[in-house]
C-alpha cells in the first residue's frame, strides 16, 4: 500500500496532498485497445457440446451454442487444440498444425464456426503449441530417420553418456516436467531426443531459423483464415540454455534433477517473441497471450508485454495459482492466507500499470482446478455466494478477463471418483509414482492411497474437464442419454446446469451476466488503477479502482464467518451507489462500518 501522501504514477504532487492522498484518484490515459475491453471464454472442445452423438465435443457443437455465449457477454472464444493429434495429452501433442482432428469435425466446420462468430460480433482465438510437437508429426518422423536428415536439427538430438557402471545415461540430468528424464533413447540412431513433457512430445529447436519460419507459417495460415487472436502454450520454455548443461544437483539420491531455470525464459526468448510479432502476428492481430509456466515474475513479464517492445499482448502467470501448493508444487497442498493472495494481485496490478503492460485475469482453465472448490467454498450453504464473490473479484480487476467453460455455473469438483475415472496423463503419472514409491517401502502391503486421491480430487486437471452441463437430462445435454461421454460426467452436481440457472434470477450464471454488463458499461473497471484499502485484513479483501475523477469500491468477506468492514474516513462515500452485490442489500446508504455475511461481496460507484 502506498505511503500516505505518496505520489502515484501519473499524479502530480501538490501542496494540498494530505493523509487522504493515499486514496486520491490516479490521473491516467486509458490507452484503449479492443482486446483490453473484452471477455474471453475458453472452450475445452472435447467437453463443450457433442453434435454427432459420439460422446466427444466438436466444432458443430460449439456452433449450436454460440447464442448462449453471446447472451453471456462473451467477446472472444478461445478453442483448445483441435488439430490432428494422437491425443496422448488431449491435443497438446500436435501431429499436423494445418489439419483438424476428425473427431472435432472438418476444416469446413471451422470456417463456418469462425464465420458465425464474426456474424455475432465475436472473435476467434486459437491455441498454438510450439514448444513441442507430437512424436507422430511429420517433422519429427523425418528428424528421427537419420543423423544427417535435413530435419535432424529441428529437434534436440544428442549423444548420451556412460555411467560409472557402464550404464547408458541421457545427455544431461534434466528432469521432465512430467517426471523422469527429459530425454528418450532412440536405438536406430543411438541418440536421445529431448522432451520437457511426455516422451510423445519432443521439443522443437527454436534456435534453428528454419523451425521458427515453419512456426510463423502456421500462424500465417490460421491468421489468413480469420483467426483474431492466439494463445501460445508454454511459450516461455522455447529458448533453452546454450549447450544444454547439467542442472545443479539438489537431490543427490537421484540422477534426474529439477532443471526449470535451464529452459525457462531463456537467453533468446525476447528475440524470438519480437521476431514472431514483427514477421507474422502484426499482420493479423494485436491479441496474443503467452502461457508462462515454471516461473515468470512481474519484471520479466514487463519485457514480454510492454507495448513498445512489440512481443505479446499479455501473459498467463501462475503466482496466484501456486499459492495453495508448497513451493509451487500442486500435489503438495498448503493452507494459504488472504494477505498472500492480495499481495500477488496487488503486485501484478500495480506493476503492469506502471510499466506500460497489461494483465490477463483468470481463476481457472483446462489445466487448473475449479475456483469454487479451490479458492471458494463448495459447501452447499456457501457454494453459490462464494462463486459469486470470486466472479466479482475476477471481473473487478485491471486486465482482460478469461472465463473457462462452466465457471459461470460455479460447479464444484466431483468428490467420489476413483483413479480409474480420471483420464489425464499428468494425474495418472502422479498416482503411479506415489504408488510405486509406497510399494517399494512395503512390498507386502497394498499402500494406502487415500491422501493421494484427496489431492487428485482437489487439484487434478480432469476436475475442470468434465463435460458441460446444459440441462438436467442424463449426460446433461452434452450428448444423448444412451451415449457414453469421453470423460465421466460430474453427476454429483447435475442440478448446476445452464437451463436451471437461466431460469433462476439469483443463480451464479445470471450474476456473471450482470457483472459482465457492469464491466462493459464502466471502462474504469478495465483501465482503472488498483489501490488496496487494508491489505493485511485476514478476512476482508477490499480495494478501490480509480480513473481520473471516477472511483469504484470493491469489498468482500473471504470467509464463512461474519466480518465487519470499516471503510477509512479518507474515502468519501456520501454519494456511493451500489452496482452489484451477491446478497440482498436493503440499506440505501452505505454505512462506514459494514457487517458482512459469509462470502458477501459488494461493488459501489463513488460519485464524488
Amino acid at each position: 500500500m502506498p505511503s500516505q501522501g505518496a505520489v502515484m504514477p501519473g499524479e502530480t504532487r501538490n501542496k494540498s496532498v494530505t493523509q487522504s492522498g493515499a486514496y486520491k484518484p490516479y490521473i491516467l490515459d486509458m490507452d484503449r485497445e479492443w482486446w483490453r475491453e473484452i471477455i474471453i471464454y475458453e472452450i475445452y472442445v472435447q467437453s463443450f457440446q457433442d453434435s454427432n452423438n459420439d460422446g466427444i465435443g466438436d466444432l458443430r457443437g460449439i456452433i449450436q451454442r454460440l447464442d448462449y455465449l453471446k447472451d453471456l457477454g462473451v467477446d472472444m472464444v478461445w478453442l483448445t487444440p483441435i488439430y490432428a493429434s494422437p491425443l496422448e495429452d488431449q491435443g497438446y501433442d500436435i501431429a499436423n498444425y494445418k489439419a483438424i482432428n476428425p473427431i472435432f469435425g472438418t476444416m469446413e466446420d471451422w470456417d463456418e464456426l469462425c464465420e458465425e462468430l464474426h456474424k455475432r460480433g465475436m472473435k476467434m482465438m486459437m491455441d498454438m503449441v510450439f514448444n513441442h510437437t507430437s512424436s507422430q508429426h511429420a517433422w519429427f518422423l523425418e528428424s528421427k530417420k537419420s543423423k544427417d536428415n535435413p530435419k535432424r536439427n529441428w529437434y534436440f538430438w544428442r549423444k548420451g553418456k556412460t555411467g560409472k557402471h557402464g550404464e547408458r545415461l541421457p545427455p544431461n540430468n534434466w528432469e521432465s516436467l512430467f517426471g523422469g528424464p527429459a530425454w528418450k533413447y532412440d536405438e536406430s540412431t543411438d541418440e536421445w531426443y529431448m522432451h520437457l513433457f511426455s516422451p510423445s512430445q519432443p521439443d522443437l529447436n527454436w534456435d534453428n531459423p528454419e523451425v521458427r519460419d515453419a512456426i510463423y507459417d502456421v500462424i500465417d495460415f490460421w491468421g489468413s483464415k480469420g483467426t483474431d487472436g492466439f494463445r501460445f502454450d508454454v511459450i516461455n520454455l522455447v529458448s533453452k540454455t546454450p549447450g544444454l548443461p547439467d542442472a545443479p544437483i539438489t537431490r543427490p539420491d537421484k540422477f534426474e534433477q529439477p532443471a526449470v531455470p535451464m529452459f525457462t525464459n531463456g537467453p533468446n526468448i525476447h528475440i524470438y517473441m519480437h521476431e514472431m510479432n514483427r514477421k507474422v502476428l502484426s499482420k493479423y492481430t494485436n491479441c496474443t497471450v503467452g502461457e508462462m509456466p515454471c516461473g515468470v515474475d512481474e519484471y520479466e513479464s514487463s519485457q514480454y508485454v510492454a507495448k513498445e517492445r512489440q512481443e505479446l499482448s499479455m501473459v498467463f502467470q501462475f503466482h496466484h495459482m501456486d499459492l495453495d501448493g508448497e513451493g509451487g508444487d500442486k500435489w503438495d497442498p498448503r493452507p494459504w492466507e488472504l494477505w498472500e493472495l492480495e499481495k500477488v494481485f496487488r503486485i501484478w496490478q500495480q506493476h503492469m500499470l506502471g510499466n506500460n503492460g497489461w494483465n490477463s485475469l483468470y481463476m481457472e482453465n483446462h489445466d487448473q482446478a475449479r475456483a469454487v472448490s479451490r479458492f471458494g467454498n463448495p459447501d452447499p450453504r456457501y457454494r453459490a455466494v462464494s462463486a459469486k464473490m470470486l466472479a466479482t473479484i475476477l471481473l473487478s480487476l485491471r486486465g482482460t478477463p478469461f472465463l473457462y467453460q462452466g465457471q459461470e455455473l460455479g460447479t464444484p469438483h466431483p468428490q467420489n471418483w476413483k483413479i480409474e475415472h480420471y483420464d489425464d496423463v499428468e494425474t495418472h503419472e502422479y498416482y503411479k509414482a506415489q504408488y510405486k514409491a509406497r510399494k517399494k517401502m512395503d512390498p507386502l502391503r497394498e499402500p494406502d492411497m487415500s491422501d493421494v486421491m484427496y489431492v487428485i480430487r482437489l487439484k487434478g486437471r480432469d476436475n475442470a474437464r468434465t463435460p458441460m452441463l446444459w440441462d438436467n437430462t442424463p449426460n446433461g445435454g452434452f450428448c444423448p442419454p444412451e451415449v457414453k461421454p469421453w470423460l465421466r460426467m460430474n453427476e454429483e452436481y447435475a442440478d448446476f446446469n445452464v437451463e436451471t440457472q437461466t431460469r433462476d434470477p439469483d443463480s451464479v450464471l445470471n450474476y456473471f451476466k450482470k457483472l459482465i454488463h457492469i464491466r462493459r458499461q464502466h471502462p474504469l473497471m478495465s483501465y482503472g488503477a488498483y489501490i488496496p484499502i487494508n491489505p493485511t485484513d485476514p478476512k476482508v479483501f477490499s480495494f478501490l479502482r480509480t480513473q481520473g475523477p471516477w472511483r469504484s469500491l470493491v469489498f468482500c468477506n473471504w470467509s464463512a464467518d461474519p466480518s465487519c468492514f470499516e471503510i477509512p474516513e479518507e474515502i468519501d462515500i456520501d454519494l456511493a451507489v451500489m452496482l452489484v452485490a451477491n446478497y440482498e442489500v436493503k440499506e440505501w446508504v452505505l454505512p462506514r462500518n459494514v457487517n458482512l455475511r459469509a462470502y458477501e461481496t459488494r461493488v459501489y460507484s463513488l460519485r464524488n
